[in-house]
């Protein structure tokens, strides 16, 4: 049987076939088709299945990818929303923190709230902090505002966020009852399943996130399955989470809020996985597609994660001016800088690159395919970084002149300088604009990049990856084999899990030990039953266990790992311990003297290590071939060099060269200055030495 991994990016979707019995791995790239992402998935699927003698029904799971909910979200093409909430805190989408992202900016933006102000309406009931009834719940009340939604209103779906929901979900499961009573068809998000923890905004932000996007990826995903159906597949269909994990189908319908950084997420457990067999337990991973470039750290073999995010930002580089939510996320950057990404002079005469991009359609103007403004992807190849004639694998013929005349036209003449210099100045500022973000994230996390290994992932990474780590000083990058399609692999090593999580507020001398056993336990059923819909035995899974503690009257809390704990062993004094541990690990000093509380519970359930699919791409026999030569430019302190250009399958495993050089793939473009030296490793991964 075979394992099939899809990652739709915003270019290419790209494919890594895993034949489970064999261990060997192929890969694959199909333009993506922004209309319907799904029709190019299923092209590129039958395409990689025919090539390797494949059917359909020989598939045993499909591993998918997708930026379909962060798309929703920045292009506002989700679902008419409603909500409904306690008396009083209407405006809480409206009013969000009340805090600046931006103390110096008096006309600061932020989105529109998913639900506008018509359609956000009251519930005269009542929990307090403790989940004690204070003013009951109206079921006639229920009834007349969700017939007003969706009569008035045309909803198709809506949100439930009540006042302490957290604490007790007795009215909220009563106002979905209801729902289901009046209107059965109608999607319900409510906070108490979503997101059941404290703070008002931002479990109400998350929850309409959730119920916004949830109908389109209900279609979606039930279209991909029934598409895959009709081919004969009759597999399992798992989604990749944020948190770098898979869950099954149904669990990513009614929780889509998870899959807002999925693809991503899946290119840092790459990353992870390459630096370990590269020895390196610190990696910068950079992974540039077409559309957006990823930056994230790995420390000592951990992939960092965080619990709150904005997207859809209004300002890319500016946290807060997105939607709020609170969702277990690997800890990434993301902006909009890929081969893409449209180059243009500004009113002051400089060149500025994205967040635009021409997408696959039309894409940049050397894919012929009517795109007419100037992309990274058009600079490469006017610097000489890609082959015209052997661009994908051979598949698309780069028209290089229709390229130029609009490079001059539209850059270079303005600018007054060649058509290679403003190719070349299109190709540094994108690479500042990521280096620039990438330093902004490490410095925001007191992270020093210099020291760390950069694995360098997606179609463009391994051809950017040379100057941006320079920039970071960082002196060693690692382009792994298969490098293009990173994601993708990323996605067939991915472990089925899933996080649990509860807010029960109290001080902690207050509890005992029976009171955590309670807690864990509950949340270990909740995400064993995920699992279960996943094909994984509870029994055959391990529990990570985590408090969010700090102490009383603080405004922030830390998140505390339980490290090496079982659920019967977490008592209060164990608790005190992580908590010391934690907070002088995170802050560089003492506790105070003062109490401490417990706010949240987390439960991380995932399959047992060493129960999933392990994928490696098989080398070729290589061929000592005989390298091509052509021009290339490196900017002014190098000018156009006399390069020596391979074919990444022609290289002998253990080969050095000295740059600089540039080594092709199906899916990506190597290039390595002249400072540089390269080194093809065993498995074919090439090492760039700066």
């Amino acid at each position: 049987m075979h394992t099939l991994g899809i990652d739709i990016g915003g270019t290419f979707t790209d494919f890594t076939l895993v034949d489970q019995r064999s261990g060997d791995v192929t890969v694959d790239k199909e333009p993506t088709t922004p209309a319907n992402p799904a029709e190019g998935a299923l092209t590129g699927a039958s395409r990689i299945l025919d090539e390797n003698g494949v059917s359909f029904d020989d598939i045993d799971s499909v591993i998918h990818g997708t930026t379909l909910v962060s798309n929703t979200l920045i292009e506002g093409t989700g679902a008419t929303t409603g909500l409904l909430t306690t008396a009083g805190i209407r405006d809480t989408l409206q009013l969000r923190r009340g805090s600046r992202y931006d103390m110096f900016d008096w006309e600061m933006e932020y989105p529109d709230p998913l639900v506008p102000r018509q359609r956000r309406l009251e519930l005269n009931e009542r929990l307090d902090d403790d989940g004690e009834v204070v003013e009951p719940l109206d079921r006639e009340e229920v009834r007349e505002r969700v017939g007003t939604l969706v009569e008035d209103h045309d909803i198709d779906s809506i949100a439930v966020s009540l006042l302490h929901s957290y604490e007790s979900d007795v009215h909220e499961r009563a106002v979905a009852e209801v729902i289901d009573d009046e209107y059965p068809d109608l999607n319900v998000s409510l906070s108490a399943d979503v997101v059941p923890v404290i703070r008002e905004y931002e479990r109400t932000s998350t929850t309409v996130i959730n119920a916004y996007v949830a109908p389109v990826v209900a279609d979606y995903l039930s279209y991909l399955q029934s598409e895959l159906q009709s081919e004969g597949f009759a597999g399992e269909v798992y989604m990749m989470t944020s948190s770098g994990g898979v869950v099954d189908v149904r669990t990513a319908k009614a929780e889509p809020v998870r899959l807002v950084e999925s693809g991503p997420a899946a290119g840092v457990l790459a990353s992870r996985i390459f630096g370990e067999k590269h020895g390196n337990d610190d990696v910068f991973s950079f992974d540039m597609g077409g559309t957006t470039a990823k930056g994230s750290i790995v420390e000592d073999g951990d992939i960092r994660m965080k619990y709150a995010a904005d997207v859809a930002r209004v300002h890319r580089f500016k946290e807060g001016s997105g939607y709020d939510l609170i969702s277990p996320l690997i800890d990434l950057t993301e902006i909009g800088a890929g081969g893409g990404s449209i180059a243009s002079v500004n009113d002051v005469g400089l060149v500025e690159v994205g967040p635009e991009s021409a997408g696959s359609d039309p894409g940049p103007i050397c894919y012929n395919q009517g795109g007419e403004e100037p992309t990274v992807t058009d600079a490469s190849l006017l610097l000489g970084y890609l082959n015209p004639e052997n661009f994908y694998g051979g598949r698309m013929d780069l028209a290089a002149e229709k390229t130029e005349t609009v490079f001059a036209e539209e850059l270079a003449d303005p600018l007054e300088v060649s058509v290679t210099e403003a190719a070349w100045r299109v190709f540094e500022v994108v690479n500042e604009n990521m280096a620039t973000a990438f330093r902004r994230y490490a410095a925001s996390r007191g992270i020093d990049t210099r020291g760390l290994s950069m694995t360098a992932l997606g179609g463009a990474g391994p051809s950017h990856a040379f100057r941006v780590a320079r920039k970071l000083g960082i002196d060693e990058v690692v382009c792994p084999y298969g490098a293009g399609v990173g994601s993708s692999i990323g996605l067939t090593e991915a472990p089925r899990m899933y996080e649990a999580n509860s807010t029960s507020q109290a001080v902690l001398a207050s509890l005992t030990a029976e009171d955590f056993r309670q807690q864990f336990e509950s949340l270990r059923e909740e995400a064993a039953s995920v699992l279960e819909r996943a094909g994984i035995d509870p029994d055959a899974t391990e529990a990570s266990l985590s408090l969010d503690m700090r102490h009383v009257d603080q405004g922030h809390e830390i998140k505390v790992p339980l490290e090496d704990c079982d659920i019967g062993d977490v008592t209060p004094d164990v608790a005190l311990e992580a908590f010391e541990r934690t907070y002088r690990e995170t802050f560089n000093r003492e506790t105070l003297e003062f109490p401490v509380e417990v706010l949240t519970y987390r439960l991380e359930l995932r399959e047992e290590a060493g129960t999933g699919e392990t994928a490696q791409l098989t080398a070729p026999e290589g061929g000592s071939a005989e390298p091509d030569s052509r021009d290339v430019y490196f900017g002014p302190d190098y000018g156009t060099v006399a390069t020596d250009v391979y074919h990444w399958d022609g290289l002998d495993a253990g080969r050095t060269v000295d740059g600089p050089v540039v080594v092709e793939a199906d899916q990506t473009t190597v290039v390595a200055d002249p400072d540089s030296t390269l080194t093809v490793a065993d498995d074919y991964d090439i090492t760039i030495e700066l």
